[in-house]
């Protein structure tokens, strides 16, 4: 499974075969969001969920 087929995997417009991984993160005093640069065909993380 790629990153591609992920919930959490945002493509960008001018190339859908990259995006970025988008998790909500929390800690003891807020919540956030965290994101990251991958490609839609890379590896899954251990975070993946089938869209």
């Amino acid at each position: 499974m790629g990153c591609g087929e992920c919930k959490w995997f945002f493509p960008l417009d001018e190339d859908p075969n990259r995006g970025d991984c988008v998790q909500r993160e929390s800690d003891e005093k807020s919540e956030y969001y965290t994101a990251r640069p991958c490609g839609a065909e890379d590896a899954a993380c251990e975070k993946f969920e089938k869209k």
